[in-house]
């Protein structure tokens, strides 16, 4: 074993494994026999909590937890058998608080940065943003100290994850492009699949369709060549959003069906609310409510079997889209500040816009055009701050229109033309970019002195996350 062990550290076998093996020769010369089963017995539960609890986020790999199992004691295994069983119950920040309590003495950098990694993806999954931020920060200096690339680059990707989903868009793009290069320059090309997924979707939140047509591409033939099917799905569901972000919704439907079985055969309920909700954003825009609806409300039971705060308010903001496009406003207004409501508890800025925006329209069709402007005004400057070039294209649109039915020519003028700007850059399809030409259409009629004809009150396109 001696000879093993120094071999091991002149070809370089990877820091996680050498780690493992000093817990293990440190654990034997204490003379327990029983040790190693309770080394197997913490590995098994550690899996298990990443079916639950602390289920990796989508764009994100599992955590490879050999050397945190194999510092585990007698009375770190008992704690763990404790969190599987709040996990049973649904109880899970306090199995996470079980987790690290197991661990609360002085590991290796390499378990630790384990240790982090899970507890980050725990808080993640229950968008406890802050938190999930501060283990994940933990995770990325102890991987720093083991000199462990995988690592870094897991929790850079991870850190990534966390400022999307607060629409911090510009942080997300530059945390995950570190760990693209990270794992481009080891080889590891699951971590290169991820993180090419999850600049794609940073490229789709700003409208940047093209790009990010691109980067999901390339990420599906990665998981493709080394047979992930769990990213295949991913991938094939963030193509489907941004062919209907382009309005190209045939093509969507067809991809994230695909991406839909998948899901199913895997039995990834978050990948499934997920796909169900886009499938519902293509009914939407195809004025299929009822259809819309359906899914919708499937998704959200996922959601809240789950525990997805993101889920849930993301759903809600769907159906508010739904009664909104009904004409029922009320209970559009009703879901749309439920939704509202959970994102700011959760930080989630691209998550407000959306549904600030959202908002407005119901204002707008009531004609209580003071309060749309604020709203819209308001969730222009969110989509600025984060740039989401296609929530500013619609807010400016938004803006535009409600300029038109005052009579403001001018200034309806230059709002209408900077949106149909932003619309032709990224590429965007579908609603929005339709009424902002309609609009300019009808304005270019209008004789110079007179006013623009009243506008269509075809209801305005939702915003959407």
């Amino acid at each position: 074993m001696e000879v093993f062990f120094l071999l091991a550290t002149i070809i370089g076998i990877p820091s996680a494994l050498v780690g493992a093996y000093q817990a293990y020769r440190f654990l034997r010369r204490l003379g327990d026999p029983q040790l190693t089963t309770i080394q197997r017995q913490a590995q098994a539960i550690l899996d298990a909590l990443q079916q639950g609890v602390m289920t990796p986020p989508p764009g994100a790999a599992a955590v490879e937890t050999a050397t945190l199992a194999a510092q585990a004691t007698r009375r770190a295994k008992g704690l763990l058998d404790e969190a599987v069983e709040l996990q049973r119950q649904s109880k899970e920040r306090e199995a996470i608080d079980c987790l690290l309590t197991a661990y609360d003495r002085e590991l290796g950098p390499a378990a630790k940065s384990q240790l982090h990694l899970l507890a980050g993806n725990g808080f993640l999954r229950l968008s406890e943003l802050e938190e999930a931020e501060g283990h994940y920060r933990q995770a990325l200096a102890a991987a720093e100290q083991a000199k462990d690339p995988q690592g870094r680059a897991s929790a850079l990707d991870n850190l990534g994850l966390v400022y999307a989903d607060r629409g911090e868009l510009h942080k997300a793009e530059e945390q995950h492009e570190k760990a693209l290069a990270i794992d481009q320059e080891i080889g590891n090309m699951l971590g290169q699949a991820n993180a090419l997924g999850n600049l794609g979707n940073v490229y789709s939140k700003r409208g940047e369709l093209d790009t990010a047509e691109h980067h999901h591409f390339m990420a599906l033939a990665i998981d493709e060549e080394i047979g992930n099917k769990t990213g295949q799905a991913k991938d094939l569901g963030n193509l489907g959003m941004v062919y209907g972000q382009r309005g190209e919704l045939e093509k969507a439907e067809e991809y994230l069906q695909r991406a839909l079985a998948i899901a199913d055969e895997q039995g990834h309920k978050v990948d499934q609310a997920g796909v169900l909700g886009n499938l519902g954003n293509v009914r939407l825009q195809r004025d299929e409510l009822d259809e819309a609806q359906e899914y919708y409300q499937r998704a959200l039971a996922i959601d809240v079997e789950v525990g997805s705060k993101v889920g849930q308010a993301n759903r809600l903001g769907n159906l508010g889209n739904v009664y909104y496009q009904r004409g029922e406003l009320d209970k559009a207004e009703g879901h749309l500040t439920r939704a509202l409501a959970i994102q700011r508890e959760m930080g989630d800025r691209l998550g407000q816009a959306c549904q600030l925006g959202n908002l407005g329209n119901v204002h707008a069709d009531r004609g209580e055009v003071d309060k749309a402007e604020e709203h819209y005004k308001r969730a222009l400057a969110v989509d600025e701050e984060i740039g989401n070039k296609l929530g500013q294209a619609n807010q400016l649109g938004n803006l535009g229109l409600l300029a038109e039915q005052r009579g403001e020519t001018d200034k309806a003028r230059e709002l209408l033309n900077r949106a149909k700007v932003l619309y032709e850059a990224i590429g965007a399809g579908g609603q929005g970019p339709d009424n902002v030409r309609r609009a300019l259409q009808r304005l270019a009629a209008a004789a110079p002195d007179q006013r623009a004809a009243k506008p269509n009150r075809k209801r305005r396109p939702p915003n959407k996350p």
